[in-house]
């Protein structure tokens, strides 16, 4: 590796002090003002075949872009005196560094207007701070690969020159010693190398190329891409590519299907213009590698990645039959309690169980949207009403903690065009985050304001707050900060990715900071304001009923429906619980129960059939879905199969409640 500033000299092995002109690795240039951040983009790239070079400022990287060429340049955006678009401005008015390519490092969350601004001065990407190694050496990797093969097309270039050259002062004999030299070079080469003439015809092709063709070279040279077998489209494409390469004397590079004699196979190309004399388009030189490998190695890691979050919803379901009964005992036993001891373990179990659901819930919730199975329901609504029905869900356990919370807005109300329920959830995540970290007797703060154009709702608290290294990281999935052995406040490090997914879905931004640890942290949600801003009517609360119901309830897990039963008996119903599809049926016919409260993943028949034949049998029978899946999709399929309502396992018996009184 070479040191900050500094290029080691390229020696013999041996330490003779002969240059080593064999070594002809390129180079990266990674210019950061921090070393310990250089240290780490060479320890990630030091497995790929480069040689890295340091720079710790603007200054210093554009004097050692003048002293040789680079393959790529890591660019950190903010430094001192010259920051990364400044560095990057002076690099692509120099016509020899134009198309160097530039990877800009930061470690603030890139905007679009940042990402638009980085692009203008010539950046081709963006990489995060914390870098992710295996994204780092991917993308160096293909840049390395562009320039390999960008010399190779260089030397191609020159030794189609060269050969003209010979054949212009008539050295034949030399001019044959030369060809075998390049001959042996490109005919050794994985990559396919041809050259087409003005006319699209190939005056060029080395011998992988025409074993891939099954052609000779006399069958070959002199044809073009139709009468050497290329699908008509295939071929179109390429005539159009070169009369363009010609026209603008750039590169054009593509991806594209071929069947030769190695079968059906993905190809990746790159055509450049040859140069005559007079600066003219001569020819059109090109290179072909084939890609179907990575490309497939690319497609199982999609899949995998598809089957991770399969997974992970699937493991949320199945981890909620068995906290359904757990839940429902921790109910019963609270209420059958005759002393202080049996009162407190019994609401230990239910405060664990309460906890263990809000993390399947969490679990459920990033699988749906890292799958894209978020569907929102937009409506023009005032930010403070999901702020108060998202203090109601959070202020219970605000008040168990001993904490103060306090709920400002500045001027009027603040509308914006949203899904309620979500926005709601997101400012519950913000909320509940606070609680986790704020001490007995903290501060907890909810501002909503108008700023910039923008809805602001702002959750700020006097918290442990949150370590400067980790502030780049905070809405990336599953990271956490530092927590105690016992990791009494538990969680999966969700919430807050969860949060920045669901705004960015609006068309606004999360943002967090902190002055250190032990200073609190400030969350804010940024979204656009309503177009029309119009007060959200609501609809009249139904009265509570305590009225006594025959009430039906079918699972085919034991515990739960018996738990849930016994629940529902305490508060004065008749409760029958049975545990097959069939029992069930049957049970409605006999018993006619006023509620159903109906598992949908029954064995042999589903709920869904099993709703269709109560309700043709027994149109103004209530039929409420229990399930595992609470996704919008669910709750839309339930519907449509003629459920009155959709409940998600462990059913919420307050929601439960809620629910009997309006049915």
């Amino acid at each position: 590796m070479e040191n900050s500033g500094a290029t080691t000299p390229l020696v013999s092995p041996d330490g003779s002090g002969v240059p080593n002109i064999l070594d002809l690795r390129p180079l990266i240039l990674l210019v950061d003002d921090q070393p310990a951040r250089l240290m780490t983009y060479e320890a990630i790239l030091a497995d790929l075949p480069v040689r890295t070079v340091r720079s710790s400022s603007g200054n210093e990287a554009l004097q050692q872009l003048l002293r040789q060429d680079f393959a790529a340049i890591l660019l950190d955006v903010n430094m001192p005196d010259m920051d990364g678009f400044e560095v990057a401005r002076l690099i692509r008015g120099h016509p020899r560094l134009e198309r160097t390519p530039i990877i800009f490092v930061t470690g603030f969350e890139v905007s679009a207007l940042d990402q638009l601004k980085g692009y203008e001065v010539g950046a081709i990407d963006y990489i995060s701070v914390p870098i992710i190694p295996e994204i780092l050496r991917s993308k160096v990797a293909v840049l390395v690969e562009l320039h390999l093969r960008h010399r190779e097309l260089q030397e191609l270039n020159r030794a189609l020159k060269d050969a003209r050259a010979e054949l212009d002062s008539q050295y034949a004999g030399d001019m044959a010693y030369q060809r075998s030299q390049y001959e042996a070079i490109l005919s050794n080469t994985p990559d396919f190398a041809y050259v087409f003439d003005l006319h699209h015809r190939f005056t060029y092709a080395n011998e992988g190329l025409l074993e891939m063709w099954g052609k000779t070279r006399e069958e070959a040279i002199g044809k073009n891409c139709l009468e050497l077998g290329y699908e008509p489209w295939h071929a179109a494409m390429h005539d159009r590519e070169i009369d363009e390469i010609v026209v603008t004397k750039k590169p054009i590079r593509g991806e594209v299907p071929f069947t030769g004699t190695f079968g059906q196979r993905n190809y990746d190309y790159l055509m450049v213009p040859v140069l005559g004399a007079g600066g003219e388009v001569a020819a059109v030189a090109g290179i072909t590698r084939d890609i179907t490998e990575r490309k497939q190695m690319e497609e199982s890691l999609r899949q995998s990645d598809r089957r991770k979050d399969e997974f992970i919803a699937m493991l949320a379901h199945e981890l909620r039959n068995p906290v359904a009964p757990i839940r429902n005992a921790g109910e019963l036993l609270s209420r059958l309690a005759t002393d202080e001891r049996q009162v407190a373990l019994a609401s230990v179990l239910k405060r664990q169980t309460e906890q263990l659901s809000r993390l399947l819930d969490d679990l459920l919730e990033v699988a749906r949207v890292t799958q894209g199975r978020i569907e929102l329901r937009r409506e023009i609504v005032a930010i403070q009403a999901c702020v108060q029905m998202a203090v109601e869900a959070v202020e219970p356990v605000i008040k168990e903690r001993g904490q103060r919370l306090s709920v400002t807005r500045q001027g009027l109300s603040v509308f914006v065009y949203v899904d309620k329920a979500r926005l709601t959830q997101c400012i519950v995540n913000l909320l509940t985050n606070a609680t986790k970290f704020t001490p007995a007797n903290g501060d907890i703060r909810v501002n909503s304001r108008i700023e910039d154009g923008q809805a602001i709702i702002e959750v700020s608290d006097t918290g442990v707050g949150i370590a400067a290294d980790l502030l780049p990281q905070l809405f990336d999935l599953f990271v956490q900060g530092q927590r105690s052995l016992d990791r009494s406040e538990g969680g999966l490090g969700i919430g807050l990715s969860v949060c920045k997914r669901l705004i960015e879905m609006h068309g606004g931004h999360v943002t967090g900071s902190s002055e250190g640890v032990g200073h609190g942290s400030t969350f804010a949600i940024h979204l656009p304001l309503a177009k029309e801003e119009a007060a959200a009517s609501r609809e009249a609360a139904p009265q509570a009923s305590n009225a006594k119901r025959r009430i039906l309830v079918v699972d085919d897990n034991k515990d739960a429906a018996d738990s849930l039963a016994a629940l529902l008996e305490m508060d004065g119903h008749d409760v029958k619980a049975v545990y097959t599809a069939e029992a069930g049926l049957e049970e409605t016919d006999v018993q006619k129960p006023d509620l159903v409260l109906l598992d949908i993943g029954l064995p042999r028949m589903s709920g869904y059939e099993v709703v269709q034949r109560i309700k043709a049998a027994h149109p103004l029978m209530s039929v409420v879905a229990l399930s595992g899946y609470g996704s919008t999709e669910d709750k839309q399929r339930a519907a449509a199969a003629g459920f009155d309502a959709h409940l998600v396992k462990p059913v919420d018996f307050d929601v439960l409640t809620r629910l009997m009184n309006r049915c």
